[in-house]
């Protein structure tokens, strides 16, 4: 796991939505449709703001982005605790999407159960040929989606399971739908997110390979793992780089 430092939360918006976007344009000017993977908390806030406000973002076609998210709250369609309520009210107002493309969980008001959600969103990443980015909001106890520590969902009975669903989640709302760990890790680069006083030992833990390992000590991307983490959020770590 690679380490980037920054001041704070906003300049770790800006540096992550930097990133996004020079991975969508890449992929798009190989002629692919580049696949992200959303997280939701403060992190994923301001990275989905420095999205829409960068100086880049017409660079992307964002019709032709692919969008998951890494977990959701098992409430309401539009409802304050759904997390794909943040794209909607920031990113997604700003430009184009094509809704084919938008991959929601299913709300709890659609008639479908939990399980059945849980189903038909499983179905729905494993036709997914191939993720780009997953971006994973570190928690203050080091989880990350909706697989917190010691919960039975990282004990997978099926390694092959790309989605899950929570009943007894310790924050509320208890019911969720998380994308398990194997399917997390499918992704080409894994982005951590952890900015704040707050995240200050889950990042040790993180980064000190202290058992029993923290959900987010076991998100390994293909091709790069990038915790980026600001200045307070680094506060119990030693010998870190300079800060973008």
């Amino acid at each position: 796991m690679r380490v980037e430092r920054v001041t704070d939360l906003p300049a770790l918006g800006e540096v992550v939505a930097s990133g996004l976007i020079a991975v969508c344009r890449e992929r798009q000017r190989a002629g692919a449709v580049p696949c992200i993977v959303l997280t939701g908390g403060r992190a994923g806030a301001q990275v989905l703001l420095a999205v829409r406000d960068h100086r880049d973002r017409n660079t992307v076609d964002w019709s032709r982005v692919r969008f998951l998210w890494g977990d959701e709250r098992w409430v309401p369609a539009g409802h304050a605790d759904r997390n794909d309520r943040l794209a909607d009210e920031s990113l997604f107002a700003a430009v184009d999407t094509d809704p084919t493309l938008v991959h929601r969980v299913a709300a709890s008001d659609s008639g479908m159960s939990l399980d059945a959600a849980a189903a038909a969103y499983a179905e729905t990443v494993a036709r997914v040929p191939r993720i780009d980015v997953q971006l994973s909001g570190v928690g203050e106890d080091g989880h990350v989606a909706s697989l917190f520590p010691g919960s039975s969902e990282l004990l997978l009975g099926d390694e092959e399971a790309e989605t899950l669903p929570v009943r007894d989640s310790p924050k509320a709302p208890p019911e969720r739908v998380t994308l398990s760990l194997s399917a997390l890790n499918r992704a080409e680069r894994s982005w951590l997110l952890a900015a704040g006083e707050g995240k200050a030992e889950a990042v040790l833990a993180v980064l000190g390979g202290s058992e029993p390992l923290p959900p987010a000590a076991r998100l390994t991307g293909r091709s790069e793992t990038v915790l980026w983490a600001d200045t307070a959020a680094l506060g119990l770590t030693t010998g870190s780089d300079g800060a973008h």
